[in-house]
């Protein structure tokens, strides 16, 4: 009966601290998800408070050109082709210009112990 009491005790503490070890490491993921999903959704608000502010001084570049040519149809043609040149742009280089500096961030953001 001794003899059991004594394998019981390490089992039990084996068992405790492999418990203890999941409920660390499911509380540090929920801490990365949280911070990760917070930024991302920040990113995306900031986002697209830049996309508004983009369209609408797009939108005043080309009624100001607009009125001084005299001509819209062509003006607005610019201005679209200004931001068809720039799609162009970011989509050859997307690899290095986006994608790889995204994949650092997230990486980073992940095994940050933050």
């Amino acid at each position: 009966m001794h003899e059991n009491g004594k394998t019981e005790e390490p089992k039990k503490s084996f068992k405790d601290y492999m418990n203890t070890n999941i409920e660390l490491i499911k509380h540090q993921a929920t801490n990365r998800c949280s911070v990760i999903g917070s930024e991302s959704i920040s990113v995306l608000f900031i986002g697209f408070t830049i996309a508004l502010f983009i369209l609408f001084v797009s939108l005043a570049a080309g009624f100001y050109l607009s009125t001084l040519t005299g001509d819209n149809y062509s003006v607005f043609g610019i201005v679209t082709g200004i931001y068809l040149l720039l799609g162009v742009i970011v989509l050859t280089g997307r690899k290095k210009l986006l994608e790889k500096p995204l994949r650092d961030k997230i990486i980073t953001k992940v095994f940050s112990k933050n």
